[in-house]
């Protein structure tokens, strides 16, 4: 198949690049390298695959119109080019949503008028959902817990766009529902939670599961937003690369496709939790302090994949044991993570 990845340098888009031309795909990268650390990732394509991106800002419609129609057809658009930081939104939201709502546009006006067969998967977020402030909630003792929703929440829980990231990535996936419904393409809007795995270039407010592993390695103090029991499912970005690869098979033309996306209930973690695994690798304790939780800040999101599994097949299969290791060896430069002994 022939794909565009666009943002195909940042964290996501490099594992996914990196799964699509190992498995024989066709790939052109689109990316305006405008975040801290995808030089790195840029430089790893390239001596892996041999493969450079195009330099394009997706708010640039002309711009990126002209690149396009000087392309052969594409199969698949991985548009994974956005802004995934709630605080920056917050800082500049025009910015936030010209990238996440008009950058969207942009790419599905191009497959609407020039490229109809073509799917489009785009990433939105779990924070559609809001603050999750009408689910009921029970606090035990390493974590928070939804118990009426032992599986996970599905597509059927309410919308609830919060702060400018929620409105903007929420734009995106009306946007990419809409333009199946109406003009039947060929969609789909990933509400996924916490993605973690290489190639990732962490902040304290985006890839917290890297972010709190590097600063664990360094020994230093942890800050952090609330009291630490806080969950999230955690789905590896090998697997969601394979998801992508059978979503640009099975969507059909006219079929709306807004799905969660996520490790699942087997693969849920809290921060405690977290630590508790890191302290037994590590052989110290981790040191950190709790504070004021952020606005609007969800204390349980995991996701029930029934739906996306439904539709492709897919199920996630890198363990959090496994993929937590895999983090830490690469964050420590050294060979496999071994626990201590009891």
């Amino acid at each position: 198949m022939r794909w565009l990845v666009t943002g195909g340098v940042g964290f996501i888009g490099t594992n996914l690049v990196d799964h699509l031309l190992t498995g024989g795909h066709d790939v052109v990268v689109v990316d305006d390298l405008s975040r801290a650390g995808v030089e790195a990732n840029a430089y790893f394509l390239e001596m892996q695959h041999a493969i450079k991106p195009e330099i394009i800002d997706i708010t640039d419609r002309s711009l990126l119109e002209r690149f396009l129609a000087d392309q052969k057809p594409f199969d698949a658009i991985a548009h994974l080019a956005g802004q995934v930081s709630l605080v920056a939104s917050i800082a500049d939201p025009a910015r936030d949503f010209e990238v996440n709502a008009e950058g969207t546009f942009n790419v599905l006006e191009y497959v609407r008028l020039r490229s109809p067969h073509t799917a489009v998967i785009g990433m939105s977020s779990n924070k559609l959902y809001g603050d999750l402030s009408f689910v009921r909630i029970l606090e035990e003792r390493t974590r928070y817990v939804a118990p009426d929703w032992p599986f996970g929440f599905d597509e059927t829980l309410p919308l609830a766009f919060h702060g400018p990231y929620g409105c903007s990535k929420g734009a995106a996936d009306q946007y990419l529902g809409d333009y199946a419904r109406t003009f039947g393409l060929r969609t789909a809007s990933l509400r996924q939670s916490s993605v973690y795995g290489p190639h990732q270039h962490p902040r304290s407010d985006q890839g917290w599961v890297a972010h709190l592993i590097g600063e664990a390695l360094a020994d230093r103090p942890i800050q952090l937003n609330g009291i630490g029991k806080q969950v999230r499912d955690l789905l590896h970005a090998t697997d969601l690369a394979c998801l992508f690869e059978a979503l640009a098979v099975a969507l059909a033309p006219g079929v709306v496709n807004q799905l969660n996306v996520g490790g699942g209930p087997d693969r849920s973690l809290s921060i405690l939790e977290l630590f508790a695994w890191l302290e037994e690798r590590l052989g110290r304790p981790i040191t950190y302090e709790t504070g004021p939780e952020r606005p609007s800040d969800q204390k349980v999101f995991v996701s029930n994949n029934l739906r996306v599994s439904a539709l492709t097949g897919w199920a996630p299969r890198v363990t959090i044991d496994e993929g937590l290791n895999r983090l830490l060896v690469a964050a420590s430069g050294g060979g496999p993570a071994k626990r201590r002994p009891r």
